[in-house]
């Protein structure tokens, strides 16, 4: 029997299950760190880290920001983008690569992530700048600690819980860009971004043109009722929202108005049965447009 392109494609993807957390060990007992290419960019990853899992198993995964991002720069105002959550600096990477104005702001509190994050956004220096720390706070929830290649506030596991009692405040870093500056705020901290928008929208929403966030209600680890207070901040926001999978395809672009409402909650019960039923789409990528930058986008 001969396999086509898609099945050889599909075995592959079951392999790397099998084979990548040995690969992963085999490299941390060695302590041997991972050149990767991102969008032509090399950049170095600790041991542990799986994006290049990731984009072996799905290679649309985490590329399509760029192009996004590369199209808001297309405009008159310069991009700054701040990166909360910014892991290894994978992401900045690319970003600055994508276009000679761009500027990231990126902001991480794990020491190890720090350490490569550094070095990756070195060759963007006039561009790059790294704010070390975690954005908060979130409710009672100090407890940081790292599992693999991410991390956060998790109640248990992971490995060497940090306690923090000195946290990066959005108003300090909305604070950071030129006045004249298109903002995105772009926020990946496993479980709190939900959270951190809620209880710091104004300060968001005031400055950003863009509010790029991780959505995944079934998961998030604050008050439950942080899911619909963002819900109905973004619908009284006047901004479009785009919905994207994990894997960086659109799914919808919800229109400004109170049918956000109605569409958000859907999804967050369509996330909540792919939770419980298999993790085919763990989570969305949320795009809050300003009427400026959704002008950019569907130009």
């Amino acid at each position: 029997m001969r396999l086509n392109t898609r099945k050889k494609r599909f075995i592959r993807r079951m392999a790397g299950y099998a084979t990548n957390p040995i690969a992963v060990k085999v490299r941390t007992l060695r302590r041997q760190e991972q050149r990767y290419d991102i969008a032509g960019i090399p950049v170095v990853l600790p041991p542990e880290h799986n994006l290049p899992f990731y984009q072996r198993r799905d290679p649309t995964y985490d590329h399509y920001a760029v192009a996004l991002l590369w199209t808001l720069a297309q405009g008159e105002r310069r991009v700054t983008v701040i990166d909360v959550g910014a892991n290894v600096g994978d992401t900045a990477a690319a970003v600055l690569a994508a276009d000679p104005r761009t500027a990231v702001i990126s902001v991480e509190g794990d020491q190890r992530f720090l350490s490569y994050l550094h070095r990756n956004v070195a060759p963007f220096s006039d561009r790059a700048s790294v704010v070390e720390g975690f954005v908060g706070p979130v409710g009672a929830s100090v407890a940081y600690s790292r599992d693999g290649s991410t991390g956060g506030f998790n109640a248990v596991g992971g490995d060497d819980p940090q306690v923090v009692d000195e946290w990066v405040r959005p108003a300090d870093l909305v604070a950071i860009p030129d006045a004249a500056d298109l903002v995105v705020w772009k926020s990946d901290i496993d479980g709190f971004d939900i959270h951190v928008l809620a209880q710091h929208w104004d300060v968001i929403d005031s400055r950003c043109d863009v509010i790029w966030v991780e959505y995944d209600p079934p998961r998030t680890l604050g008050d439950p009722a942080d899911v619909d207070r963002v819900i109905a901040a973004l619908a009284g926001s006047g901004r479009t929202v785009l919905v994207y999978d994990n894997l960086g395809r659109r799914m919808v672009s919800l229109a400004p108005g109170e049918g956000q409402i109605a569409a958000l909650r859907t999804l967050s019960d369509w996330l909540g049965v792919q939770y419980a039923g298999h993790v085919t789409v763990p989570y969305l990528d949320l795009w809050a447009l300003s009427p400026e930058a959704a002008k950019l986008l569907s130009a």
